[in-house]
């Protein structure tokens, strides 16, 4: 019924709610900044937890990368900085960051042309929700695949009340096709239909499956479901995926075109995949979740 996590966002969600009505946002990433800073020193446990997993993950790369100790507290501001969207979201749907986008006139030539299109977001923090912006603002009416626990509690009551609460924001930006585990051939069967008549559906990378493929990536794997290239093999629409950047005035979300030719076997289109998401991981590590169970150090079944 409720999960521990559950009293934290009891605790945090008004208090970013009143944030979100009262300050302005360059003043909202100081605070987070700071109170992530002191997270990572009061919770030392967790902090360990992270930066063992990032080692791991990393191996000889991390001399080229953030202390783990930094790279802890970047992480943490962009989760807060992510709830703080959703509270101005909640507040104003016409509200956005500092946001630029590289590859949006390849995903417009596409829908002009009547083919589908087809996203498949690389599972970092915040790109999820800065491609539903984008989509919104340029008219691209993006279905996307969303599990019936989509959100960040895992609880019945967590589901039904801060998942649901992130859910009528994010149907604001663009539209929801519900799966359980049971209605997964469903789900796909419907967003074919859409790609089919030109339109946009989207798939986090990383999704569910009852028999993922598993990618070598970074120190470790990642297991991989390929909803998204099989929808665009089957409609003939174009795959893009989608990765964010930070700069230092807000995000940059860049789109880029991944060849899923009929023949183009999936499991090379999975490698191509897993290449951008290595890529985006080193390039903005604040946005990546190394201690997710998405992916996990050294090789499948050891």
């Amino acid at each position: 019924m409720i999960a521990p996590g559950d009293v934290g966002l009891a605790l945090t969600e008004p208090v970013h709610t009143l944030f979100a009505y009262t300050l302005s946002d360059r003043t909202n990433v100081n605070i987070l900044e700071w109170l992530a800073t002191l997270s990572t020193s009061l919770r030392s446990g967790k902090r360990r937890k992270f930066e063992s997993v990032y080692k791991a993950m990393l191996g000889s790369r991390i001399a080229e990368m953030p202390p783990a100790r930094d790279y802890v507290a970047a992480l943490i501001t962009t989760l807060l900085i992510q709830r703080m969207t959703y509270s101005r979201l909640a507040r104003d749907p016409k509200w956005r960051p500092a946001l630029t986008v590289q590859g949006a006139d390849r995903v417009q030539a596409a829908l002009d042309s009547g083919a589908g299109v087809v996203f498949w977001t690389l599972p970092q923090e915040m790109t999820a929700i800065l491609l539903r912006m984008v989509c919104s603002d340029n008219d691209w009416k993006m279905h996307h695949l969303s599990h019936w626990m989509h959100g960040q509690s895992v609880s019945r009551l967590g589901i039904a009340t801060f998942n649901r609460r992130d859910c009528r924001i994010e149907d604001q930006l663009s539209d929801r096709i519900f799966m359980t585990d049971a209605t997964t051939k469903e789900a796909l069967k419907t967003a074919i239909g859409i790609v089919r008549t030109g339109g946009c559906v989207g798939f986090r990378g990383i999704g569910w499956s009852a028999r993922p493929t598993y990618f070598p990536f970074l120190e470790g794997h990642a297991k991989l479901a390929f909803g998204a290239p099989v929808v665009a093999q089957r409609t003939g629409g174009k795959l893009f995926t989608a990765a964010t950047k930070i700069n230092d005035g807000g995000y940059e979300l860049h789109i880029e075109e991944l060849s899923a030719a009929t023949k183009r076997p999936l499991k090379q289109i999975g490698a191509e995949f897993i290449a951008r998401l290595e890529r985006a991981a080193l390039d903005a590590p604040a946005l990546w979740p190394a201690s997710s169970k998405q992916w996990k150090p050294g090789a499948a079944g050891s």
